[in-house]
């Protein structure tokens, strides 16, 4: 029998692709690797054009059975190259960036695009209905004809996500659908209120037996509703390095909210008299104090503050929340971490070891956090060594920034980069891998 957990989880996102799409984006990734495309982005959509071109590094010949669908005869028809085929258009395309954006576009007239499209939306569909059916909280099936759990599709798409919807938790938005091939796969999300209608122990059930499944960010709450530790003591524990593992200090932010009170006569006397200025306000933090520490950016947040006096509740004006925010940066959350919030929350940081005595720690990949720190490393030395020339070729030789890249990259490939990054670098999907240690 699971153990019931203190803490809850209070947001979730994940990100799901079907098997082939999975196949598809590791193709990308070998034919970005080896140097074939530029970037990875360009890479995947060659994949899922591989139906209509024959891929070749670079060279792009066209495959014997082409077949256009009649909109996009229209749209190459109505090009500045419209006397030319569409297979004779991309091998003319001599620079990266056309070929790039012209792939961008016809990708989505694939049939193979097509194909994965409706892969994607029929995984969607079966997980509407696992979460209706099975993963719903017996009080939100309270009726076998109530479906608690819908979407509304939105007329636009989310993040790099070619389309979106809204969920709806009886009638209330919960959280957020995204999906599309062109990002290889689709994302879910639920917030606050739709975790609060899900059984976790179901869904990290359903997840386990779906392929290729990613949890890319994990919330968990710890509701102290008696204010046994404040915010201020979270502060506290902040100053004497409650925080701090292995000597690393965080970043943090401390807001206060209230209002000012006018200061009597006196007490502006006083105050003048003692301090040289005229103070003639007091600020009084009434209106509830949050403590974050950490960064987004780097994938691990703690948040505390007032819920109490945020809710304005009168029954309950002591209620602080401690918040843990997870993002898959740097580091793999595994499902069984549902399972496991007590623990997780309880190592995360010193300080909050009061919690549990279970050990489930989440700790960063080495491998990507190694090429973080190869292209910190050589940015600080590179500035050191060259800055001074790189200010002489920019202000004394009037150069742009474009060519003074030029000058200092002129016979280098696109992917000819440091060893020392290119063997601990991971590959994101449909991303210029770069990005990941920007």
């Amino acid at each position: 029998m699971l153990k019931r957990q203190i803490t809850k989880v209070d947001y979730l996102t994940i990100v799901m692709c079907p098997d082939e799409m999975a196949r598809a984006k590791m193709e990308a990734k070998l034919l970005w690797g080896n140097g074939d495309y530029k970037t990875y982005k360009e890479a995947y959509n060659a994949v899922l054009c591989a139906d209509v071109l024959e891929c070749a590094g670079n060279a792009m010949q066209p495959a014997d059975d082409l077949e256009f669908e009649q909109d996009f005869l229209l749209f190459a028809e109505q090009s500045h190259h419209a006397d030319l085929q569409f297979a004779r258009k991309v091998q003319q395309l001599d620079k990266a960036e056309d070929r790039n954006s012209y792939l961008k576009t016809v990708v989505r007239h694939t049939k193979k695009y097509k194909a994965l499209t409706r892969l994607i939306e029929n995984d969607l569909n079966t997980f509407m209905s696992l979460l209706n059916t099975e993963v719903a909280t017996k009080a939100d099936r309270y009726s076998p004809d109530l479906e608690p759990w819908s979407y509304k599709e939105n007329p636009g798409g989310l993040f790099t996500y070619e389309k979106s919807a809204t969920l709806f938790r009886h009638g209330v938005s919960s959280g957020q659908i995204a999906w599309g091939a062109n990002n290889g796969g689709c994302m879910i999300s639920f917030g606050g209120v739709g975790c609060a209608g899900i059984d976790i122990p179901k869904l990290h059930s359903m997840l386990k037996k779906m392929p290729n499944i990613k949890i890319t960010r994990l919330d968990i709450a710890y509701d102290d509703y008696e204010g046994k530790r404040t915010v201020e003591d979270y502060h506290r524990y902040m100053l004497e390095g409650g925080f701090c593992k292995k000597n690393q200090p965080p970043k943090f932010s401390y807001i206060q909210t209230g209002e000012l009170q006018m200061l009597t006569q006196e007490q502006q006397d006083a105050w003048r008299k003692k301090h040289g200025w005229q103070k003639r306000y007091d600020a009084v933090a009434n209106g509830g104090n949050t403590l974050y520490v950490g960064s987004r950016k780097n994938g691990k947040l703690f948040r505390a503050y007032e819920k109490g006096k945020q809710m304005e509740s009168t029954t309950q004006q002591n209620w602080v929340r401690a918040e843990l925010e997870l993002r898959a940066i740097d580091r793999v959350i595994p499902l069984d971490a549902l399972l496991n919030t007590d623990a997780i929350f309880a190592n995360s940081y010193p300080c909050l070891a009061f919690l549990s005595d279970e050990k489930f720690d989440i700790p960063l990949n080495p491998r990507a956090l190694e090429g973080r720190l190869h292209h910190e490393r050589l940015s600080v030395y590179h500035a050191k060594s060259y800055g001074k020339h790189a200010n002489f070729m920019r202000h004394i030789l009037q150069l742009d920034d474009s060519q003074i890249v030029d000058l200092l990259t002129a016979g280098l490939e696109p992917w000819e980069i440091p060893e020392s990054i290119n063997m601990a670098l991971v590959q994101p999907p449909n991303s210029n891998p770069m990005e990941q240690i920007q």
